[in-house]
C-alpha cells in the first residue's frame, strides 16, 4: 500500500511551490491516504490553504506567481471535491493504488446479469410505449428490478464499509493489507458503477413514461 506524505504547497518566503502532476489529492490536503476520514479535518485543512491562496494576495504578484495561485486553488478545489464523497474517495484510492477503474472489471453474477438483461428490456420497451395497458405493465416490471437493485445496492454499501475498516486499519498498521483487498474493492466499485448506471436507465424510462 502506497503511503501519503504532506505537500508543504508554500515555500519558506510565502511563495507559491508549483504542484507536481504525481502529488496526489490526500498529500495536498495533509490527509492520510484512508477510507473513512474526519470531515472536520478535511474542512479545515481546505479552509486555511483556501485562505492563503485568496485572490486579493496575488493583485500585485507577478505573473508566474498568479499562474501558480490559480493552479493551486483548482487543484485543492478538486481534492476537496473528490475526498468529500465517500465513494469518490474509495474510487480514488484504490486507483491510486493498482490503476483506472473500469465498469468492466467485474461481471455481475449469472443470476443479477439476468435481472439487469431483463430491466434493460423493459426500460426500453417503456420509453416507447404508447399502449396505457402495456405501459402499466412495463411500470410495474421497472418499479420491481429498480426496488432489485437499490437492494443489493444497500448491500454493496455495507460491504465496501467493511472494507474500508480493513483498508484503514492497514493503515494504521493495525493489520496487514494485501493485494487482494484492493482487488475485492475494485470488483466491488466496479459491479456498482455498473448497478448506478442501471438505476439511472430505469430512472430515465420511468421519467419518460410520467412525461
Amino acid at each position: 500500500m502506497l503511503e501519503s506524505n504532506s505537500f508543504d504547497l508554500f515555500n519558506k518566503n510565502g511563495s507559491i511551490k508549483p504542484i507536481p502532476n504525481e502529488i496526489d489529492h490526500f498529500s495536498l490536503l495533509g490527509l492520510p491516504r484512508k477510507m473513512n476520514l474526519d470531515s472536520s479535518i478535511l474542512e479545515k485543512n481546505f479552509f486555511n490553504l483556501s485562505k492563503q491562496l485568496h485572490p486579493d494576495f496575488y493583485q500585485n504578484a507577478d505573473t508566474t506567481e498568479k499562474i501558480r495561485s490559480l493552479d493551486a486553488t483548482a487543484r485543492i478545489n478538486e481534492a476537496k471535491r473528490v475526498l468529500n464523497d465517500r465513494i469518490l474517495r474509495m474510487i480514488y484510492l484504490v486507483e491510486l493504488e493498482s490503476g483506472k477503474l473500469k465498469e468492466n472489471d467485474s461481471n455481475p453474477p449469472a443470476d443479477l446479469l439476468e435481472d439487469i438483461l431483463d430491466a434493460q428490456e423493459a426500460a426500453a420497451e417503456l420509453e416507447c410505449c404508447f399502449e396505457e395497458d402495456k405501459a402499466e405493465e412495463l411500470k410495474c416490471r421497472v418499479l420491481a428490478a429498480k426496488e432489485c437493485f437499490e437492494t443489493f445496492r444497500i448491500s454493496q454499501n455495507k460491504t465496501l464499509e467493511e472494507y474500508a475498516k480493513a483498508w484503514d486499519d492497514g493503515v494504521e498498521g493495525k493489520s496487514l493489507s494485501t493485494n487482494d483487498l484492493v482487488h475485492k474493492i475494485r470488483l466491488v466499485l466496479s459491479l456498482r458503477n455498473y448497478i448506478e448506471n442501471i438505476l439511472s436507465s430505469l430512472d430515465r424510462a420511468m421519467g419518460s413514461y410520467s412525461e
